[in-house]
């Protein structure tokens, strides 16, 4: 019997449009109904996962958002948040200023903001990208997972350009960086050389890494979500598309990775299902007998 349901967003749950299709989340909701659990497990903080938890009524139901990949858990229904860990400017002021002189855009995220830093190619870059698409003059200049420009303020208002490190003057609950894909592995390999034995390094999409504080990750906040309610391994589906959903696909007995997923990515899945933007969750659920 399935007790509980945990999945990313990006790549995931949502389509390329940031969505969730409409009959997927009806059949979630019906799922709720029946007393499975909804859990949201991604990069992003509260802030930015809420709009959508409400979206599939888990303030009605018993569920869970799974933030900033395992640093945080909030009972949506509780309303109550667990913080398991944040990282003090001086936790990561080796690690970033090693970044700030590399070719890529660099955010240390806290709860409702960012620090942001990109160099005078990637300004200029953006320059021309905001001519083009002809963008007003308040748009972001930050990057997303997806493009060098993304509008983030619905989740990170309190965005800060930074100059030096030694703006970042608060506590910080990740690192991302953006990169185009081919450049972004060569530093991915350059950080887990130099820095896998201070923090974790996850690459979430092709073009965006996370860095986290050593020991955490999805898979272990998931574990202690499973242990807290009594869940077994053959109780929980998960579901995900990047590097950092691996760690929930070794908790549970029946993992999907999604079809636009990379190779190795879908090698530690113990299923693979249709893409995002065809429906994967709902094809999985209707193959499994959960949904129509």
């Amino acid at each position: 019997m399935i007790k509980a349901i945990v999945m990313d967003m990006d790549g995931t749950l949502l389509d390329s449009n940031n969505k969730i299709l409409p009959e997927t989340k009806k059949a979630l909701i019906d799922l709720e109904k029946k007393g499975v659990s909804l859990i949201l497990a991604s990069g992003r903080s509260y802030t930015r996962l809420l709009p959508y938890a409400k979206e599939l009524e888990m303030d009605k139901y018993h569920g869970y958002l799974l933030e900033v990949d395992g640093i945080a858990i909030y009972d949506v229904h509780e309303n109550k948040r667990s913080v398991l860990k944040r990282m003090e400017p001086q936790e990561i002021e080796e690690v970033f200023t090693y970044l700030m002189g590399l070719d890529c855009e660099s955010m240390a995220c806290f709860d409702d903001g960012l620090f942001d830093y990109f160099n005078e190619d990637i300004y200029q870059l953006k320059v021309q990208l905001r001519k083009e698409m002809n963008l007003p003059d308040d748009y972001p200049w930050t990057a997303g997972p997806w493009a060098w420009l993304a509008d983030m303020r619905d989740g990170y208002p309190k965005i800060s350009y930074i100059k030096t490190f030694d703006e970042i003057n608060r506590l910080v609950n990740k690192i991302q960086l953006m990169q185009d894909e081919d450049k972004l592995a060569i530093i991915y390999a350059d950080l887990l050389d130099k820095f896998s034995n201070q923090f974790e390094i996850f690459r979430t999409c092709p073009r965006q890494l996370e860095i986290l504080p050593k020991g955490f990750s999805k898979g272990k906040t998931l574990e202690r979500i499973m242990k807290q309610n009594g869940w077994q391994k053959d109780e929980v589906l998960a579901f995900g598309d990047g590097e950092n959903d691996v760690s929930l696909f070794e908790v549970v007995d029946n993992s999907y990775a999604m079809g636009q997923a990379k190779d190795y990515v879908k090698e530690k899945a113990a299923f693979v299902t249709k893409s995002n933007n065809e429906q994967g969750i709902l094809e999985a659920l209707k193959q499994l007998g959960l949904a129509n």
